[in-house]
């Protein structure tokens, strides 16, 4: 529940930057943040119905979303580093959600019914997560080399990147111990890194915003 709510702290913190400035990265950050928080409540909801057919369907709506966050996480992150005409933006953001939906869609039609749920975990978050916002991480390290030494932001770009890079590590690794007594471990280092993420983005303006 934190990292939910962090999620949605960070999705209103950019949409009431947009409302302020109308400017494209935070309205895209603001709705891969909302998306981001929204995936992980179907989930959730999963644990109260014993229906395998139900929890299929919650599993693939919160992959869904989370395809949709992720790309657009991507796309935000993307637009403060790579020129107007790279294919590293939109077209890139564009080639990883039908990737991402496509997998999602070969979920019902190739696994029994009840195995969905599991393995739709396993995948968003080793397949999706760990990939994509690795990708994010790397290019805030890239905008933190960049950065001169006095500029404020230099730090906060710093803590962001290394956020980014604990939060995929702890799901691309944490996925294999998931239901095992080592799960609380990366479920904290989840925590942990949006409250870093959430400090780096709203009081260090690393994203300039």
């Amino acid at each position: 529940m934190v990292s939910i709510g962090v999620k949605f702290l960070l999705a209103v913190y950019f949409f009431r930057i947009y409302s302020q400035k109308k400017t494209g990265v935070p309205l895209i950050l603001g709705t891969g943040f909302s998306f981001f928080g929204l995936s992980q409540i179907p989930i959730l909801s999963s644990r109260y119905f014993d229906d395998p057919t139900t929890n299929m369907y919650f599993g693939l709506l919160g992959a869904f979303l989370a395809a949709l966050s992720l790309a657009l996480l991507y796309y935000g992150t993307s637009l403060l580093y790579f020129k107007a005409d790279s294919f590293m933006r939109k077209r890139f953001s564009t080639l990883l959600f039908v990737i991402m939906l496509a997998v999602i869609l070969c979920f019902p039609f190739t696994l029994p019914t009840e195995a969905v749920l599991k393995n739709v975990f396993m995948v968003v978050a080793t397949g999706f997560i760990f990939p994509i916002l690795t990708l994010v991480a790397v290019i805030f390290f890239y905008i933190w080399v960049r950065l001169e030494p006095e500029n404020p932001r230099k730090t906060s770009v710093f803590l962001v990147a290394a956020a980014w890079l604990t939060y995929s590590a702890a799901n691309g690794i944490g996925s294999f111990y998931f239901g095992t007594a080592f799960d609380w471990i990366f479920y904290t280092l989840c925590i942990v890194a949006f409250l870093v993420l959430l400090y780096g983005m709203t009081l260090g303006k690393a994203t300039g915003h």
